[in-house]
């Protein structure tokens, strides 16, 4: 059984290190309480109002684009590639060159990817020209799958 006196100093200097010994004010333990009691006091119907507005995929009757490879179960697109898509390149039109020319080019518009453009122009400045590649017909990726809604959680 491993040393129990030594547990404790280690925990304390962890919790000094996080800032556990410091002080709160009064007015930011009041700002806190002022920010949970009205947040708590919010109707769920207005939560879910909300959450509604601010997503188009939580509209009710939207239907995402079912003619993406990456919308479709794997068999189905593991059966298109051997056939359809191994004809593709020979009518598909030949590449043209557009002369334009990009300081970064981000596979994927997910949250990784559009955080890296982000801060990709942050450090390079409001000229730096950026190419966001992304084959859904959204950007933001899968960001949006934990999300709670406030009426299932009614005590």
């Amino acid at each position: 059984m491993p040393d129990e006196s030594v547990k404790p100093e280690m925990t304390n200097e962890r919790d000094q290190a996080l800032g556990m010994g410091a002080k709160i004010t009064r007015r930011d333990f009041l700002n806190g309480v002022a920010l949970t009691v009205g947040a708590a006091a919010i109707p769920p119907e207005m939560w879910a109002a909300a959450a509604a507005d601010l997503e188009a995929q939580d509209a009710p009757g939207y239907i995402p684009r079912q003619d993406w490879p990456a919308r479709k179960p794997r068999r189905v697109v593991r059966d298109h590639a051997q056939g359809p898509q191994r004809r593709f390149w020979e009518s598909a039109p030949k590449p043209v060159d557009t002369g334009e020319s990009y300081d970064l080019v981000v596979v994927g518009g997910g949250i990784s990817g559009l955080a890296a453009a982000h801060f990709f122009r942050k450090a390079a400045g409001d000229k730096a020209r950026i190419l966001i590649l992304e084959n859904h017909d959204d950007f933001g990726g899968h960001a949006k799958r934990n999300e709670f809604r406030a009426a299932a959680a009614r005590f």
